[in-house]
């Protein structure tokens, strides 16, 4: 399944239409491809809205961008608005009826509070799943978004019913107001960059991925474009550039089935590296999240590319080629048996 890449715009809080206008054709020419709106702010301007919301759903819509909008019971539906987020207070009869009403488009359920008996009830009320997504909440307040755990059971529970599930990611070069906190799915996210919480969000299993405030910078939005799905992107801190380091960028690994105790092993490596011929590097002891390479003195390891998860001692048949960041570190333990991933090189000064 395509991992989707979205933006979030919020007409009627202050950004003129034209900015609005600006950083959707910058973000459809990045990648991004779909768009996320809300109709039911409290500091919304209504005159500005209904203004604004028109002449932006229709240049989404030109664009390409599906776009999505936060709805609450007792509203009508807003034309060219091809994906419905039903907020709480929707009956199943109710989402039955939109789906019959308005069979071209997808109703989305809200991930982050949605139970197995809601599902049952939608079910009995034939709703389509097939025609249905989840969006998980954003949560402007600090300390109140959910937790890894709490993500993970709902991604569960929404895939034994077949329907694919989006969550969001903090801005931290413009949050959107009042509070200005960021607009983060995950607590532990509202902090970290665009980058590493997109890749977080999509090692987790999110099938849509959205920065929830509405002023990003474009470094920002080029990092969640530049998820691959299935394939998890490390960047590594390079000491002294070799030429090495340009065909490691190269490859896409994958981690063996089995998972050893002391470092991340792949299946492939020895054979990608097999005609290249591998530097001796000054050898040092290994410190967890270092990248390491068995030079020619490991005889037939030698290729063998491994990540460090704790200290090693030093050797002088391995190669240390970096380091992960201590801040992306905590994405090694997504890299259980069988996943794949790449390395994102940059030179340290």
């Amino acid at each position: 399944m395509t991992v989707h890449k979205g933006i979030s715009l919020y007409p009627g809080l202050g950004m003129s239409l034209d900015e609005m206008l600006q950083r959707l054709e910058e973000a459809a020419g990045l990648g991004v491809d779909r768009l996320f709106l809300s109709f039911h702010i409290p500091e919304t301007d209504p005159a500005a809205f209904e203004c604004q919301v028109a002449p932006l759903l229709a240049r989404a819509r030109a664009l390409g961008l599906a776009a999505v909008g936060d709805l609450v019971p007792g509203k009508p539906v807003p034309d060219n608005l091809p994906c419905l987020r039903l907020d709480d207070g929707f009956t199943p009869d109710r989402v039955a009826e939109l789906q019959r009403d308005y069979p071209d488009r997808t109703l989305v359920l809200n991930a982050s509070a949605v139970t197995e008996s809601q599902l049952e009830a939608l079910q009995q009320a034939q709703v389509d799943f097939g025609r249905v997504e989840a969006l998980h909440n954003f949560y402007p307040h600090p300390h109140t978004g959910i937790s890894v755990p709490y993500f993970l059971k709902q991604n569960a529970l929404l895939r034994r019913y077949g329907i694919p599930s989006g969550a969001f990611v903090a801005s931290q070069a413009g949050k959107r107001g009042p509070l200005h906190e960021g607009l983060p799915t995950l607590e532990q996210d509202r902090h970290r960059s665009v980058s590493i919480g997109a890749r977080q969000l999509a090692a987790l299993g999110a099938d849509t991925l959205y920065i929830g405030d509405d002023g990003p910078s474009s470094e920002e939005v080029e990092a969640l474009c530049r998820l691959e799905e299935g394939v998890l992107e490390l960047t590594l801190e390079v000491f002294q550039w070799r030429p090495c380091h340009d065909i490691l960028a190269t490859h896409v690994y994958e981690t063996r089935p089995e998972e050893a105790e002391e470092v991340i092993r792949t299946v492939n490596s020895r054979a990608l590296w097999k005609e290249v011929a591998i530097p001796e590097i000054p050898f040092r002891r290994c410190h967890p999240g270092d990248v390491t390479l068995d030079n020619g003195q490991y005889g037939r390891y030698a290729g063998e590319l491994e990540i460090c998860k704790t200290e090693l001692p030093a050797d002088k048949r391995v190669d240390v080629l970096g380091r992960i960041p201590a801040a992306e570190q905590f994405l090694l333990q997504y890299l259980t048996g069988g996943k794949k991933f790449r390395f994102h090189p940059v030179k340290l000064r």
